[in-house]
């Protein structure tokens, strides 16, 4: 797994989820000022290429929020390999 092999779009929505923490496809779309079916396109690809995983649960405790947000969309997060792979990459000073 490396950055190279992801589209740059797919950089920006991992970067996107990096910093607001797991979020739905409708949200991620909004933010990136996307269109929602490239948005869920493109997570579903970077699931596949383990960049990403479903949050599993009903409720999830979101950045800025007081109280648990019930997930009524798919909630996705970084995969404890992506955020290694980033954390080594910003070591490194390496760009994203």
């Amino acid at each position: 797994m490396s950055l190279g092999n992801i589209t740059e779009v797919q950089r920006d929505i991992v970067l996107d989820i990096e910093q607001a923490g797991p979020d739905c496809a409708k949200f991620i779309s909004r933010r990136l000022n996307l269109p929602l079916a490239e948005v869920m396109e493109e997570l579903g690809e970077l699931e596949r290429l383990g960049w990403l995983k479903r949050v599993k649960g009903t409720f999830l405790m979101k950045k800025g929020l007081r109280r648990p947000k019930h997930m009524n969309h798919t909630y996705f997060e970084l995969s404890r390999e992506a955020k290694l792979l980033l954390r080594e990459l910003r070591r490194k000073n390496r760009d994203l």
